[in-house]
């Protein structure tokens, strides 16, 4: 195989009148050597034959994942290849599906708040599924607690007041305490009103909230970003638990959604505190759940408005961390 270096010298000496014959003696090869590489109209290229990998005998399969979910995260797919017999790493896998995949979402604002302070709270919209043959709007109620970033997810059927406060309970219940305060965007199911001046919170929202003794806290308007954490929440359960797998009724959701949260989701590794959200949330210290007269909010329930448009399942968002100081300042 014929370096770089070679060709440039034989080149050169032929250039300056020396024959084939002694250009093929001084450099030990033959004269057909010479002779070809003079032929060449530029220096030798070569490339180097594709060797087998371990992701191909897979990649067929990531393809069509691919084709029908292009949200799935390469941590996704090299959990399902895995369970196949893959034994490659990820970092070959990221850079196969990476054209495949769809791009993240601008970023989303996170704001670090102490122990047992404030829990972020919303719903998720999923989109018009066939529930046991009927066509129902889904959606999905994420709490997150700020310190441990331990978290509560629920799939429901509607977004209406009794609804939203009952996923409370049960949250509060799955946290075994109630923090100090609950951040929420403006929606109407929140807050009738809210303005620079004028703050309306909903009656149904303040019955619930009096009774269990935490304080309701809203985003600055039009900054919903600003309770990023449990923004980056929704697309994070959309991505690692919902996208690409099936469900029989909504009660089988949210079976896998809690087997989900309890095998990993709760027990991961969290990237921005180090630690397991379990193993924090033992540094919650949350007001203790004590026992509340029922609230009414069917009664206190604020009229319908028209549907927010579809959520298309996404990749999780970027997320940039914020002090609390911006935070404090975004809910004045």
């Amino acid at each position: 195989m014929l370096r770089l270096e070679e060709w440039v010298d034989i080149v050169a000496r032929h250039k300056a009148g020396e024959p084939i014959r002694a250009i093929a003696r001084e450099l030990g090869v033959s004269r057909n050597t010479v002779r070809a590489t003079l032929r060449r109209e530029g220096p030798p290229r070569y490339s180097r034959r594709p060797l087998p990998s371990k992701l191909d005998p897979y990649k067929d399969y990531l393809r069509q994942r691919l084709a029908d979910f292009p949200e799935l995260s390469a941590k996704r797919l090299y959990e399902e290849i895995s369970a196949l017999g893959y034994r490659g790493g990820i970092s070959i896998l990221k850079d196969f599906t990476r054209p495949h995949r769809v791009p993240r979402r601008e970023p989303v604002v996170r704001f670090e708040t102490p122990p047992g302070r404030q829990a972020q709270c919303d719903f998720g919209e999923l989109g018009r599924h066939e529930v046991c043959g009927v066509p129902t709007r889904l959606y999905l109620f994420v709490m997150v607690l700020g310190f441990s970033r331990f978290m509560y997810v629920e799939a429901v059927a509607d977004c209406r007041s009794q609804t939203f406060l009952a996923c409370h309970t049960r949250a509060f219940e799955f946290f075994g305490g109630v923090p100090a305060e609950v951040l929420y965007d403006n929606a109407k199911i929140c807050a009738l009103e809210h303005s620079r001046t004028v703050v309306t919170f909903n009656a149904a929202l303040l019955d619930f909230a009096g009774r269990y003794g935490f304080r309701p806290r809203l985003c600055r308007p039009y900054r919903a970003r600003t309770k990023g954490k449990v923004e980056r929440m929704i697309g994070y359960v959309k991505d690692a638990c919902l996208v690409g797998r099936t469900f029989s009724d909504l009660a089988d959701m949210n079976a896998q959604i809690a087997a989900w949260l309890a095998a990993e989701a709760n027990v991961r590794e969290h990237a921005t505190t180090g630690e397991r959200p379990l193993d924090r949330l033992a540094r919650e210290n949350l007001a203790p759940l004590t026992p509340v007269k029922p609230w009414r909010a069917e009664a206190l329930e604020p009229p319908r408005r028209p549907l927010r448009p579809s959520f298309r399942f996404s990749a999780a968002p970027l997320v940039m961390k914020r002090p609390l100081s911006v935070y404090e300042e975004a809910c004045r």
